[in-house]
């Protein structure tokens, strides 16, 4: 699907600093940005936007704390608050978030082979929870407790038979679960938002317990992330990713590993590919040009599979394209991204905070 995005951002003191981008270290920031944008799903959108990123004592490691505030022509909103906080001397890592929405949804069912224009919309509205607490172990490793939880309200149009393989049992008249794990991360990154060096491993088993329609639900997610960031020189960054996804048990539709959206196979509508499984893998080329500009190039590779008996080298998906990068602030190396991206039967224009992975 053709996702346009006409943004107006007002940026304050959007001036060139000619300066490397590890030439200082980067310091405490705030940042509130009016941003507005017009897409096919919400019409004119109007959005707050707020950034704060500082340094606990004796911490080697940035946290941030936004909030992201959205209402559109067609009545939809969304309240989005994400954190990644390092506590004192970095003994602790909080990642996580809420995100409240009512939005309409494009679906285009369960899948590798689903077609562009097979899909059908509907309408929700959800509350999620994601949180990651880890307590280090030694210098870059650290083990914690994974929580997650949704609860989730659709409405579907009658006699759309895309719908069908969304039963009760998964969600066809709305669900809310918890789950909850253990999580083990490796993380050698020099910066959560904007890697330029490092490598990141996370490993995290999720069991989910619930209900649809009064009736139990039960379900079991694995996710492995593997990233690793090779600085070129000074100025340039060769970052790549390696994402699988696993599910098993009675999955909530709108739980099950998708591919597609603003950081996972940029190019592709977010859902356009869902099933039990996913894999995925991503590149991208980073280079910081003068003071607060830079561009990317970058492409990816995945699919979702139903079985693990499925061949994952065969009916693969790709996506390939470029953007701009703006530093919100002279004092931070976090970017506001800028990118577009083509595949096979679909186009992608994308404004959004922070890099992809």
């Amino acid at each position: 699907m053709l996702k346009c995005y006409t943004a107006i951002m007002l940026f304050s003191a959007l001036v060139p600093e000619a300066e490397s981008r590890q030439s200082k270290q980067d310091s405490t920031i705030f940042k509130a940005l009016p941003l507005a944008y017009f897409t096919p799903e919400t019409r004119i959108a109007a959005e707050g936007f707020a950034f704060y990123s500082f340094y606990a004592k004796e911490s080697k490691r940035k946290s941030n704390l936004r909030m992201f505030v959205t209402y559109t022509q067609n009545k939809q909103y969304l309240l989005i608050l994400p954190w990644q906080v390092y506590t004192s001397g970095d003994q602790y890592f909080l990642n996580g978030s809420i995100d409240y929405r009512k939005f309409p949804e494009y679906y285009y069912g369960l899948g590798n082979n689903t077609k562009e224009t097979s899909r059908a919309l509907y309408t929700f509205k959800a509350l999620t929870f994601k949180s990651k607490s880890y307590k280090r172990l030694k210098k870059d490793t650290y083990i914690g407790l994974a929580l997650q939880g949704q609860w989730l309200k659709p409405k579907f149009p009658e006699m759309e038979p895309l719908f069908e393989d969304v039963l009760v049992g998964n969600g066809r008249e709305g669900y809310s679960y918890m789950g909850f794990g253990p999580a083990v991360m490796w993380d050698r990154r020099d910066h959560i938002l904007s890697p330029s060096s490092g490598s990141f491993i996370e490993f995290s088993p999720l069991i989910g317990l619930g209900k649809s329609n009064h009736s139990a639900i039960n379900f079991g997610l694995l996710s492995l992330d593997i990233r690793h960031y090779l600085a070129l020189s000074d100025n340039i960054t060769w970052a790549n990713q390696f994402l699988t996804q696993l599910s098993f048990g009675e999955v909530p539709f709108r739980t099950l590993p998708t591919l597609g959206g603003p950081f996972l196979h940029r190019g592709y509508y977010q859902g356009r590919f869902r099933d039990n499984h996913s894999a995925i893998v991503q590149s991208e080329y980073r280079h910081h040009v003068i003071g607060r500009f830079g561009f990317v190039v970058f492409g990816s590779a995945g699919r979702v599979y139903n079985t693990l008996k499925e061949k994952l080298y065969k009916n693969i998906h790709f996506a390939a394209g470029g953007g701009l990068r703006v530093r919100i602030s002279k004092k931070d190396r976090t970017n506001v991204r800028l990118d577009y991206s083509f595949t096979s039967d679909s186009r992608g224009f994308y404004i959004y905070f922070a890099e992809a992975f």
